[in-house]
């Protein structure tokens, strides 16, 4: 839903209101308790997903161990639009390497008016993980996310 920019509508005691996707999901920091922006006594009422962008793809893919119902390893989404062999319009998600899903800007300012091809891809999935950090137990994910990203920009643009 944070690659189709989905805006989540609330209600509650107080009323109604609206929640981007982007501000949906919380970080821990201090309050590792709320997971997110949901107050107390609101329930989602519906989720908006805007018009698709005429021509575009959209491409989901989850890594994981076993069954469909276990967590994500690693899992990208992207919209894109491609003209020309070169990527004129592109949402990129990841998810299941960090505390919540994310947009990642870095990736998008990496393809926007590039070649759709796997060099850019890489430089979009380095982009995209740029800042990660690591646990000792985990570090074999970020690698897992960029080629979970990569494979689905070939998909997503193919």
């Amino acid at each position: 839903m944070a690659a189709l920019e989905a805006v989540i509508h609330v209600e509650g005691p107080k009323g109604k209101r609206t929640i981007p996707i982007a501000e949906f999901h919380k970080l821990p920091g201090d309050t590792p308790n709320i997971e997110n922006a949901l107050e107390p006594g609101e329930l989602i009422t519906f989720v908006d997903l805007p018009k698709p962008i005429e021509g575009s793809k959209s491409v989901y893919l989850k890594l994981r161990d076993r069954a469909s119902y276990e967590f994500a390893l690693s899992s990208a989404a992207v919209v894109a639009k491609v003209e020309g062999g070169h990527i004129r319009y592109v949402r990129v998600a990841m998810g299941g390497v960090g505390t919540k899903p994310w947009r990642s800007h870095e990736a998008e300012a990496a393809l926007m008016g590039k070649p759709a091809d796997a060099a850019t891809f890489r430089k979009a999935a380095e982009a995209a993980l740029a800042g990660a950090k690591p646990r000792t137990d985990n570090a074999f994910k970020v690698e897992l996310a960029k080629r979970c990203l990569v494979r689905t920009l070939k998909l997503a643009t193919a």
